[in-house]
């Protein structure tokens, strides 16, 4: 090891446990548990989720037989058709024809929230802002029935290959793949969308497992402030992409107020045509979105977004549906 490499070292060494009580501090206060608690929620390995594929020759009680003839146990989740929680191991089923010829997709509960509040219907001009790796663009394409105008977009051109991959593997046929960078996609798109969904570029914090050496090794405050400022540039500009009457819905996976509750205020205060609306999708671990972080008071409309809370099945989550009137 060099010189250099074992100063760095040193420094991520003597940083971590300052970051740990930032970190466990902020999550403690978002929540309103005490920091202990905090740490028992994010020192655990949450448990995935699969939705069927509908865009398959087979029927989706057929695909479902399938996974339990092979011994994995399941069950159905309750406020989201076609997607169960899955009691096995991710890997196991990951090795199967089952998902590497697309017939399941196996994800965390949390992330189908988003697609759900965006409601999207057959026929509708869709855009899909920070498309990869593809979950979400499939998990669309299915709940339409291939139906509806697709636009899949990534700032992230590496994570192009991967969002190819999915969409050959779950039978998406986009209309278009582009790499635009979100903050300015009102500057390279010139058409509007009925549906628009944000899954922002965020710190992650919702997969944060405290248990792991280095967890908190590319997380700072400050990276939660670079991220806010981008995410709010994200949501102006994709807003301005939608068609009055049309639907946005931003999320992340994260748990900053600064990422979360602040960009869609931002939003609400700086464009009158902006309302929020409930989102439709009855998680049980569902809570409302802030009213006021630190000396910042948030829109008075805030309320109606979600936190999704930590389970054993969900993953820290944060949606938002706001219509364009």
């Amino acid at each position: 090891m060099s010189r250099g490499a074992r100063s760095r070292q040193r420094r991520t060494a003597r940083s971590e446990p300052v970051k740990r009580r930032v970190f466990l501090s902020r999550i403690a206060a978002v929540y309103g548990i005490s920091e202990t608690k905090a740490e028992e929620l994010f020192s655990v390995e949450r448990r995935s989720s699969i939705r069927v594929n509908r865009l398959t020759e087979r029927a989706p009680a057929q695909i479902l037989e399938d996974v339990r003839r092979r011994g994995f146990e399941v069950e159905p989740i309750p406020w989201c058709p076609d997607a169960y929680f899955f009691f096995g191991a991710k890997h196991e089923l990951g090795a199967t024809e089952l998902f590497q010829r697309g017939y399941v997709y196996i994800q965390n509960a949390s992330s189908l929230v988003p697609v759900l509040a965006l409601e999207p219907r057959p026929g509708d001009a869709i855009l899909d802002v920070s498309a990869a790796p593809g979950g979400k663009a499939a998990h669309i394409a299915s709940v339409v029935g291939g139906e509806a105008e697709l636009w899949l977009n990534d700032a992230i051109k590496s994570r192009l290959v991967r969002l190819r991959e999915v969409v050959e593997t779950f039978r998406v046929e986009p209309h278009r793949i582009t790499s635009f960078p979100g903050q300015y996609v009102d500057k390279f798109v010139d058409r509007r969308f009925d549906r628009i969904l944000l899954d922002a570029q965020c710190t992650g914090e919702g997969r944060v497992d405290l248990r792991r050496p280095n967890a908190l090794q590319f997380w700072s405050t400050k990276r939660i402030n670079e991220y806010s400022r981008l995410q709010q540039r994200m949501l102006m500009a994709s807003f301005k992409l939608l068609e009055p009457g049309g639907v946005l819905v931003y999320s992340t996976c994260t748990i900053s107020p600064e990422e979360n509750e602040a960009p869609v205020s931002h939003l609400l205060e700086h464009r009158p045509e902006a309302r929020l609306e409930p989102i439709g999708v009855d998680v049980p671990q569902a809570r409302p979105g802030l009213r006021s972080w630190s000396e910042r008071r948030f829109h008075p409309e805030i309320q109606k977004t979600v936190r999704v809370e930590p389970t054993e099945f969900m993953e820290p989550f944060f949606v938002a549906r706001i219509r364009k009137t």
